[in-house]
């Protein structure tokens, strides 16, 4: 259970004051603005350079590992080793492209029936060159050993692995720029950094002490939470909270009772629905004696998150802020319904 936990969560913010009438309508007529007229020069100088929704082939990109990988043809097929890929490739309206995808692909739930290819850390390099994609969307999860296989059997291989909320519309940016469809990815990506903005501005502004002190728990046997590094840790942040274990230089910190006591955590977060015992992590932390005098616990203030949602850096990343929001903020953002 402990390792499926490290290895899922292991599976880049806001696009003229008033002056005096005379020093306005003087800066106006120098711009040549004035009645709405152009001069031929202006017209002349004017950025005429067309939005570039299309791209040719072959085409070189760097991936989100920092590789050099050149795409020879527009792709047709497509592998997906992870279910943020396979969110991604949803969501993009491109599911009739998508051969391949891993067990644990599960959103939406059309995916379940695409053909499978192994788990997320367990790829079938067979199984996906029997497939002969013409491209696959693999992760950091694949650096070490799968993407070399792959690459030496003559398969394109695209890592993608953002590390915060940026890297993701980047990360999304970059598969429609490989796939030919960047204008259904910038499409999407609007939509995404609307909701991500209206989010952020909302909390910029708040002081420390307007900011509650926040214990995210990834499981409870040993008592684990997300360091400095975890994506999870930025995403407590774009919501307007700290977490209590931002500090950790691990990824995924084990912590004790004792820290938490000490650290005294306002709201409590809790990953669940993942494997058996899914709920396991918040009966703990609401039943658990000796966490009977913090003030989550005191004021009510545990709740749950699925660990797909939270743990996935596709699409629905923007759902799990907007629900961190509710939870961290409710004075804001309203109370979290679940």
């Amino acid at each position: 259970m402990l390792s499926d936990i490290k290895m899922k969560l292991n599976s880049k913010s806001a696009r003229l004051g008033t002056a005096v009438a005379s020093i306005f309508l003087s800066l106006v007529l120098l711009l040549g603005l004035a009645g709405g007229c152009k001069t031929a020069d202006d017209t002349e100088n004017e950025d005429d350079t067309p939005v570039v929704t299309e791209v040719s082939y072959p085409l070189t990109v760097t991936d989100q590992l920092g590789r050099t990988v050149t795409i020879q043809s527009e792709p047709q097929t497509i592998v997906s080793l992870s279910p943020s890929n396979t969110e991604t490739i949803y969501a993009m309206g491109l599911e009739d492209k998508l051969v391949g995808v891993t067990t644990y692909c599960n959103y939406p739930e059309a995916a379940a029936d695409k053909p499978k290819v192994g788990g997320f850390s367990t790829v079938d390099v067979e199984a996906v060159t029997a497939i002969g994609p013409d491209i696959i969307l693999a992760s950091n999860l694949h650096e070490s050993t799968v993407i070399p296989q792959l690459e030496q059997l003559g398969l394109t291989v695209i890592a993608i692995s953002p590390d915060n909320l940026e890297e993701v519309i980047s990360s999304i940016e970059l598969i429609g720029k490989c796939l030919n469809q960047v204008e259904k990815a910038n499409s999407l990506v609007d939509g995404m950094q609307t909701r991500i903005d209206a989010v952020t501005a909302k909390v910029k502004n708040l002081s420390d002490s307007q900011k509650p002190r926040v214990l995210y728990i990834v499981w409870h046997e040993p008592l684990m939470s997300v360091g400095s590094t975890a994506f999870i840790t930025g995403l407590i942040t774009a919501a307007g909270s700290v977490s209590i274990t931002a500090d950790s230089v691990e990824a995924y910190p084990t912590i004790s009772l004792e820290t938490v006591l000490g650290a005294n955590p306002q709201v409590i977060v809790v990953g669940t629905g993942m494997g058996s015992g899914a709920d396991a992590p918040l009966i703990f932390m609401q039943d658990e004696p000796r966490l009977a005098a913090i003030d989550a616990r005191i004021n009510g203030n545990i709740y749950s998150i699925n660990t797909d949602l939270i743990g996935r850096t596709g699409p629905r990343i923007v759902d799990a802020l907007e629900q961190l929001a509710q939870m961290l903020h409710p004075e804001i953002f309203g109370a979290f319904s679940g």
